[in-house]
């Protein structure tokens, strides 16, 4: 059975060049033998995290996320994201970090982690960044960070990034490192499906 990867594009520009390094990972997956599919994050509805774990800890689960209080896009998304092998996350650089469609995507995403449920454990995830002066690895790193800690496994050479303001040899490489990203994580996907293994995660208390 093919690999599915998912891209997600959380730039507010559904059509610049965050979409296009995205665009180019994807082409490269379907190379492998992937099926792709896009979410554009910008033309999604996401109501903000409401910050149940703060109350309760057992608050922040699925079930209360996909709910009737938020009646949004969420529940369509986990279902893409659980339907997934590979899911690749793609975010123009604000201020340092990832935009804020990510981080409302992702603080929703705690829904799929907390409580020992670690829904996303053993799936493979990419990252691409795009900024226009600085400030792509620093939101790349915090990317990192929080899907590891949500059980994804990051392949080799797993992110890619670009500054606009590079001149075309140099966006041509990052073109080049999105293609090597595409292919990667199908092949780790591949990898992981043919010897799948029961992750150990400390919540369990297993060591």
């Amino acid at each position: 059975m093919a690999v599915k990867v998912l891209g997600i594009n959380a730039s507010a520009r559904t059509h610049g060049w965050t979409r296009r390094m995205l665009e180019e990972v994807l082409r490269h997956s379907r190379m492998e033998g992937a099926t792709t599919k896009l979410i554009n994050l910008a033309t999604a509805h996401l109501n903000f995290c409401t910050g149940s774990y703060s109350e309760l800890p057992a608050l922040c689960n699925l079930e209360a996320c996909i709910g009737d209080d938020f009646g949004d896009s969420f529940s369509s998304i986990v279902w893409e994201l659980l339907e997934a092998d590979a899911v690749v996350f793609a975010t123009p650089v604000y201020w340092y970090g990832p935009s804020a469609l990510l981080k409302v995507l992702i603080e929703r995403m705690t829904s799929l982690e907390n409580m020992g449920a670690f829904m996303l454990r053993g799936k493979v995830a990419g990252i691409v960044v795009v900024g226009e002066e600085g400030g792509a690895i620093m939101a790349a790193s915090s990317l990192l960070i929080t899907l590891t800690h949500m059980g994804f496994a990051i392949p080799p050479l797993g992110v890619a990034y670009m500054l606009r303001r590079w001149d075309d040899s140099r966006k041509t490489e990052a073109l080049e490192d999105a293609a090597a990203l595409g292919h990667n994580v199908v092949r780790m996907a591949e990898m992981l499906g043919e010897h799948p293994w029961d992750w150990i995660d400390g919540w369990r208390g297993n060591s």
